[in-house]
């Protein structure tokens, strides 16, 4: 049989893309704010609102309210992939603010989520008796981790977009799509 030399080109494109697009399956994607500020330090005013941050703990209490979702957290450090590291000490509590509703039946506590976004103030509240100045991170969509260390978003009613490549043999078959 001869190969046509036109599909060993496409061939070779196609596995670059493959390749190329491939994400790592535990999806390590680096944090994007500032994970030198910590909960505490924010809590205790050294810290300024608005500065961008990556927080990641694990879930406390989730509370849907009118108009947002709210994920109590107890903040422990990231990995360079944003995983959140039980090993490690705490580096305080914080409120994760999500606008909009998220379906806190699939967030049960003890789930690991990173949050990446602006700190939008502080509140007061408790933790058992002791008075607590919870620093309020906002994201639209956290992270969630799965014990099998992959991540993903909790369902809110967002779109979702998937990229796939496909290919096929012969003079037939093969396509890109896009779905949102």
């Amino acid at each position: 049989m001869v190969t046509p030399p036109g599909s060993v080109t496409c061939l070779a494109c196609c596995l670059v893309l493959v390749v190329g697009c491939a994400t790592d399956p535990a999806g390590c994607r680096a944090p994007l704010g500032d994970r030198g500020v910590t909960p505490a330090r924010v809590a205790s005013g050294m810290a300024d609102p608005g500065e961008r941050v990556s927080w990641g703990g694990t879930l406390v209490a989730a509370r849907n309210l009118e108009r947002s979702t709210e994920l109590e957290m107890v903040g422990f450090p990231l990995d360079d992939c944003g995983r959140v590291r039980r090993g490690a000490g705490t580096v305080g509590r914080f409120i994760v603010v999500c606008p909009g509703y998220l379906e806190t039946a699939d967030l049960p506590p003890g789930t690991e989520i990173t949050a990446t976004g602006p700190i939008v103030g502080l509140r007061e509240g408790r933790v058992g008796e002791a008075a607590y100045r919870f620093p309020l991170l906002r994201d639209p969509r956290p992270r969630v981790w799965r014990a099998d260390g992959a991540a993903g978003y909790p369902s809110a009613g967002w779109p979702g977009i998937s990229i796939g490549v496909g290919g096929g043999s012969g003079w037939r078959g093969g396509g890109i799509g896009i779905i949102f």
